[in-house]
C-alpha cells in the first residue's frame, strides 16, 4: 500500500498549574497532561504515533505541520519560552 497523508488537529491549553494539556476530537484517546511544557509537546508525536499505528494498522509518523512556537518566537510574536495555546495541525504519514 502506499504513504497517506492525514490531518490532525491537537488543541493546547495551559492549565492553571502552568502546565500544559493536549488532547484532540479527531483522535479520541489522545489526551496528555502534565506541568512539564516541553514534555508534553514532545509527547504528542509519539502519542499520536502509537494511537493512529493501533487504529490503522499500519506504520504512523506524525509531526507538527507547522513549527508555530520558533516562527512567533523568530517573528517576535511571542517571548521565547511562551506557549500559544489553542489548536495547532499535526500531519500523519501512514506507510
Amino acid at each position: 500500500m502506499s504513504d497517506k497523508l492525514l490531518k490532525v488537529t491537537v488543541t493546547f491549553e495551559r492549565r492553571e498549574d502552568g502546565g500544559l494539556r493536549a488532547w484532540s476530537e479527531d483522535v479520541p484517546g489522545l489526551v496528555l497532561s502534565h506541568t512539564d511544557v516541553e514534555g508534553v509537546l514532545s509527547d504528542v508525536k509519539t502519542a499520536l504515533g502509537v494511537i493512529l499505528s493501533e487504529r490503522l494498522g499500519q506504520d504512523v509518523e506524525a509531526h507538527p505541520l507547522v513549527e508555530l512556537r520558533e516562527h512567533l518566537e523568530r517573528n517576535g510574536v511571542v517571548e521565547p519560552g511562551v506557549l500559544v495555546p489553542g489548536p495547532k495541525e499535526y500531519v500523519a504519514y501512514v506507510h
